[in-house]
């Protein structure tokens, strides 16, 4: 009888410790899922398509999302010199750029970032992946063309 005692007793401590400890898991699986979006990422986009005399180009690059709505960085393009006699491509070095961001609860969000063509504002929809270790997005609007890329945390 005892020891039917002492299993009763130690079947409900267990099952109490597992209910204590199971509400516990969604909430840390969605503080590791937040949408909280801050640091610094390295980045890479392709426009397979940047205008009309242009053709593929790509952008390498580096953006600080402060925690609070802004962004800040500064990027590489690369393209193809349009002239048919080119033996080297383009490159514009150091542009720097800033906006701002929104991120939505389910990790998705935008950037706005002033200074498009025609002083448009480029907004890029994003998705957070990997915990927030990493973004995919593509140009959204602002620009008549495709860009698309992804981003990880340094």
């Amino acid at each position: 009888m005892k020891n039917r005692s002492r299993v009763i007793i130690m079947t409900a401590v267990l099952l109490v410790g597992i209910a204590l400890w199971l509400p516990g898991l969604p909430s840390r699986r969605v503080a590791a899922q937040s949408p909280a979006l801050m640091g610094t990422y390295g980045f890479t986009a392709v426009a397979p398509y940047a205008g009309s005399n242009s053709g593929t180009g790509a952008i390498l690059g580096v953006i600080t999302f402060d925690g609070a709505g802004n962004v800040s960085g500064n990027s590489t393009q690369v393209q193809p010199d349009p002239s048919p006699n080119a033996t080297t491509v383009q490159t514009q070095a150091g542009q720097q750029f800033i906006g701002t961001y929104t991120v939505n609860a389910n990790g998705t969000g935008t950037i706005a970032i002033p200074g498009g063509s025609g002083g448009n504002v480029n907004t890029y929809t994003f998705v957070m992946t990997d915990g927030g270790s990493g973004l995919m997005f593509v140009l959204s609007a602002g620009g008549n063309y495709l860009l698309t890329g992804t981003a990880r945390k340094q």
